[in-house]
């Protein structure tokens, strides 16, 4: 067998070592590029510090569902877009835990009005009682509570698309002990929508006004 000369193989394998070398720097421009230009997707969004408030880490947009305001008005996907939105959950007949988060909801309002860098946001109270809650009644309870606040209802069918992604459950409850021979067993967390239209945080019970302010602020600055 023949045998190459010396200096033949140092050259062919020095450019083997270059071609390596070459395609091993290439690779790592490559990798570099996709990581400095490519723009985080919904699963990689920053962690954000909160007290009580969980951020999803990834976000997604809700399940396409259809319901009614207080005026008779659609609520629906479009109406989460370009702003924040507050969901809160129950009826207008609960004894205790919808007017006392109705009742912080405002004071959560109170505080965030002066604060100048929240940015725009609506407070909606959605009922699982569309039997009882009619529109009127509706208008009537959170106009108590405050008069931009948005009351919500519709079918239990379009009500469970919107709650059951969001883990939100409801049951209604026959009772002899309730004079109004009924009451809703219902979640008490409210969810947060960002103006994209995706579930973005959950604030579980229990809850606190000043916390929910300072949290939302949070969430908002890292938008």
């Amino acid at each position: 067998m023949h045998e190459q000369p010396m200096s033949q193989r140092d050259g062919t394998e020095k450019n083997f070592v270059f071609i390596v070398a070459g395609l091993f720097a290439l690779l790592l421009g490559v990798v570099v590029w996709l990581n400095y230009s490519t723009p985080p997707t919904e699963s990689q969004q920053k962690k954000i510090e909160t007290q009580r408030a969980t951020v999803l880490p990834q976000l997604k947009k809700l399940r396409p569902f259809a319901l009614f305001d207080q005026q008779g008005k659609p609520f629906d996907n479009q109406s989460l877009l370009g702003q924040w939105t507050f969901l809160s959950f129950g009826y207008t007949h609960c004894p205790d835990i919808c007017p006392t988060t109705m009742a912080l909801l405002t004071n959560m309002k109170q505080r965030l009005q002066s604060v100048e860098t929240a940015l725009p946001y609506k407070i909606a109270f959605v009922s699982v009682d569309p039997e009882r809650d009619t529109q009127q009644r509706l208008a009537e309870y959170v106009s108590y509570f405050d008069p931009s606040f948005i009351g919500v209802t519709g079918s239990d069918d379009e009500l469970k698309r919107l709650t059951q992604p969001l883990g939100i459950l409801f049951a209604k409850v026959e009772t002899e002990k309730s004079a109004m021979g009924y009451v809703m067993d219902h979640s008490a967390s409210i969810i947060l929508v960002d103006p994209q239209g995706r579930y973005h945080a959950l604030f579980s019970p229990p809850h606190d006004a000043a916390i929910m302010t300072e949290d939302f602020i949070a969430i908002t600055e890292n938008y």
